[in-house]
């Protein structure tokens, strides 16, 4: 079989790449806003990136499809590679600022990637003010998941303004070549052939394991089966709809908002409950969408809430690549009439039991089934989330952008079905949180990031900042 066939996307990265493909309000986006001090020297930006791409070969990589579209792309790398076709800069609109910066990330992350190249843009913008800078980073979700997309900033950025002597070197560019539709759909059906060898295997060693168990330990053997069947069926269950009565409506764009706060706030908010930060983070959230459905004349009780629960780490992950290892966990999470304590505690106990679910480590299996559902059913199961939150942890130590100081880094995710989308991720000492918000289901965004805000505060005692003027402070 031809080597330059590349392998086929698998699992959660697969259905994340249909359903993104199938249903526009399932765009599948992660922009990343770093803000610097100052413009970087183009020449030495323009050698940091190549090095990505290099140290991270599925940027050079480009999906392959087979006949009648019938299996997953294939990801290869791309013989005609070229990294300006990805990466551009401009200047911000004469006496542009905070807004019109996430304008433009509202753009790029609105706009479709070319199907037939590396999965990714990026753009450095000048002309912000007071000399500042943005570089705003796109990558498909189906590529890089939260944490994927804080281990690529780690080789593209530096720790001092100084160049390091001693940073090993890139690798070479991989090798490359053009290939045919035969060859493609021939290494889809190879792998198909595997995989299905692999499924009867996993199916006899099961069936053996059951068969000795039944007779060894009847009661423990047949215990674990059906929790995991039960498991599957609690993971695999497909809302009807979502709860909010104001959320309504999905429709295909969305509108960026951001802001930033002390960590030390968030942390210390948990540590004196006994806490972890994600249940700071869920419970500030949960307060803003309570103050924000009583401006809006309702009381609600519950949200339903998609939370990422990371699997890296655990056995047969990919941590060390440039992917996702995640699976989502989605549950009813209560926002009225909790104490802030109460708040925490329902966030961690509801994430922890959903860590224990057996099934919650069959991500990749279960999507590899829903490659037979079709597009529109996966989307309506995604609407019927009100909201998807994520907490990614980032360098707590400052970082340089070609020999300019990052000031802050704001995760700008697509809502992917859910009305809004609400990410945080810490860096350098504070916390910054990136909104996402259905333009359908949210008219009064400014409402929305104002009771968020106030849920943060009232959480953490600190007062949320918007804008970069706050970033680095």
């Amino acid at each position: 079989m031809n080597d330059y066939v590349g392998t086929q996307l698998r699992g959660w990265d697969a259905a994340t790449f249909r359903t993104a493909s199938g249903d526009p309000t399932m765009r599948s986006t992660v922009v990343a806003m770093t803000l610097v001090e100052k413009a970087p020297d183009w020449d030495r930006f323009l050698a940091r990136m190549q090095r990505l791409t290099l140290c991270v070969p599925t940027l050079r990589m480009r999906p392959l499809y087979g006949l009648f579209g019938f299996s997953a792309p294939r990801l290869a790398v791309d013989p005609d590679f070229d990294i300006s076709v990805h990466l551009r800069r401009y200047r911000i609109v004469e006496g542009g600022g905070w807004a019109d910066l996430l304008e433009d990330a509202r753009r790029m992350s609105l706009t479709d990637f070319d199907p037939n190249r590396p999965l990714w843009e990026a753009a450095l913008v000048e002309g912000l003010p007071g000399g500042a800078a943005a570089l705003l980073l796109k990558l498909h979700h189906s590529i890089a998941d939260g944490q994927a997309t804080v281990m690529m900033g780690l080789t593209l950025f530096e720790f001092s303004a100084e160049s390091d002597p001693n940073e090993l070197p890139a690798p070479e560019a991989p090798p490359a070549e053009d290939v045919s539709l035969r060859e493609i759909s021939t290494a889809n059906l190879v792998d198909l052939a595997r995989r299905g060898v692999g499924l009867v295997e996993s199916a006899a060693k099961g069936l053996g394991a059951l068969a000795r168990g039944s007779v060894s330990d009847p009661v423990g053997i047949w215990g674990e089966a059906w929790s995991t069947v039960t498991s599957i069926g609690r993971v695999a269950a497909v809302p009807e709809s979502a709860l909010s009565p104001v959320l309504v409506g999905r429709g295909t764009t969305y509108r960026f908002a951001a802001f930033s706060m002390p960590f030390s706030g968030i942390r210390a908010a948990a540590k004196a409950e006994d806490m972890s930060v994600n249940d700071a983070f869920l419970a500030a959230v949960a307060t803003g969408m309570d103050a924000y459905h009583r401006r809006h004349g309702v009381v609600v009780e519950q949200l339903r809430v998609n939370v990422p629960i990371s699997l890296r780490g655990d056995a047969g992950d990919r941590s060390g690549k440039a992917a996702n290892a995640v699976s989502i966990a989605r549950f009813p999470l209560s926002i009225a009439g909790l104490t802030t304590r109460e708040h925490m505690e329902q966030a961690h106990l509801l994430v922890d039991e959903w860590r224990e679910e057996p099934a919650i480590r069959l991500a990749d299996p279960l999507a590899e089934v829903s490659w037979f559902v079709p597009v529109p059913m996966l989307a309506h199961a995604a609407q019927a989330s009100d909201l998807t939150t994520s907490n990614v942890p980032g360098p707590p130590m400052p970082l340089y952008l070609a020999g300019e100081r990052v000031t802050a880094v704001y995760p700008l995710v697509a809502t992917i079905g859910a009305a809004v989308n609400i990410t945080m991720v810490t860096y350098d000492g504070r916390a910054y949180i990136g909104i996402s918000a259905d333009d359908r289901a949210v008219q009064d965004l400014p409402d929305l990031v104002s009771d968020l805000r106030e849920g943060f505060s009232k959480v953490t005692g600190d007062t949320p900042t918007t804008g970069p003027a706050a970033a680095g402070s």
